[in-house]
């Protein structure tokens, strides 16, 4: 039987802090072939949209949307003044929480 490399689980699971957002990330799924083909997606081929996936695949459904609405929240905010404006999770922030997620990936880990 394979040996579980993976000696000290705590060391892949990082917390991650964005705009005062905390959430935790299983560093660790960055190295499997379902994310590699997300990220590819995303960096080679472009498609933004491939960062929803990914970040569902690495803090879950549930995880996903307490971000969204968080953030959603965070939007409607910083337009209170704006008569009829409705709150958003924004590209521009899903993008950010993308490139938090990426810059802890450690693959020695």
């Amino acid at each position: 039987m394979a040996e579980d490399k993976r000696v000290n689980e705590e060391a892949v699971k990082k917390q991650i802090e964005l705009d005062g957002y905390k959430f935790e990330v299983d560093t660790d799924l960055l190295d499997d072939v379902e994310a590699f083909e997300y990220i590819d997606r995303i960096e080679n081929k472009q498609q933004t949209a491939g960062i929803v996936p990914l970040i569902k695949f690495l803090i879950g459904d549930q995880g996903y949307e307490e971000m969204k609405v968080h953030f959603t929240a965070v939007d409607a905010k910083a337009h209170e003044g704006v008569k009829g404006y409705k709150g958003r999770f924004r590209v521009s922030q899903l993008s950010r929480v993308y490139t938090a997620i990426i810059e802890k990936f450690d693959p020695k880990d």
